[in-house]
């Protein structure tokens, strides 16, 4: 009888190739990855499910091995800001060792997901001996700090249907792709609208005018791409368009 995906998943994600892959165990000795893969225990979680809450005292930290995460910060206002999205071999919570064992945001399952939690305390330890385990730390918080800075530069110098295009580019696997690009959007558009800062309205503007513009069709989920090469002209050169706008 054959394994079910979710399964073959789950096997994946506590294999210690699959731990060997991410940045912050990359080059540790074998039995000190092999600590960690131990300790991990994964857990399904459908769509909306609260992984963890901003403020609330950390226990572990995660490792997704597929679907989707939002992270999020709530103003005192009760507004909910977005953070970040995040996927399959994303990492999440372990920066609450530097904010008094506390999240410092809160975590929400986006599209149902299978995700793997480590004790905490066990990554303080293994820090506390390890200078190439606090390297690698260090990298995944620079590189989770580049990611953010790309995307403030998106909101101030591209509109809100480039920011669309962009997002739309960076879902394709190979860009040298010309003509017939089909991809599914990873969650809803109303997430999507948040994720690139818009509100509904301005997102559905927004996507309108980026199919008059590049031709892409859009049907539910599933994006089709006619030509790469328009949509890519769109994107980065069209601050001269005579049709665009910001909106």
């Amino acid at each position: 009888m054959a394994i079910k995906t979710a399964a073959v998943d789950s096997l994946h994600c506590k294999s210690l190739a699959f731990f060997k892959s991410l940045t912050l165990f990359a080059g540790l000795p074998e039995e000190n990855v092999a600590c960690f893969a131990n300790a991990a225990q994964i857990k399904s979680y459908k769509k909306g499910k609260l992984l963890y809450t901003e403020g609330e005292k950390a226990l572990s930290f995660y490792v997704i091995c597929n679907g989707w995460l939002k992270l999020f910060h709530t103003t005192e206002d009760g507004e909910e800001v977005g953070l970040a999205m995040l996927t399959k071999t994303n990492i999440t919570g372990e920066n609450a060792i530097f904010e008094q064992d506390c999240y410092a945001s809160s975590a929400q399952v986006a599209e149902d997901a299978q995700i793997l939690s480590i004790p905490l305390i066990m990554l303080k330890e293994k820090l506390r001996k390890n200078n190439q385990l606090a390297l690698n730390m260090l990298t995944n918080m620079v590189q989770y700090q580049r990611r953010h800075e790309l995307q403030l530069e998106q909101y101030i110098l591209y509109s809100a249907p480039q920011r669309i295009g962009c997002f739309l580019l960076g879902l394709c696997p190979k860009l040298e792709q010309i003509d017939g690009v089909v991809l599914n959007l990873p969650y809803d558009k109303t997430l999507i609208a948040s994720v690139l800062g818009m509100k509904g309205a301005t997102f559905s503007r927004a996507l309108n005018i980026l199919r008059e513009e590049t031709g892409i069709h859009i049907t539910g989920r599933q994006v089709t791409i006619d030509s790469m090469d328009r949509l890519l002209k769109f994107v980065n050169g069209c601050y001269s368009h005579p049709h665009m706008h910001k909106i």
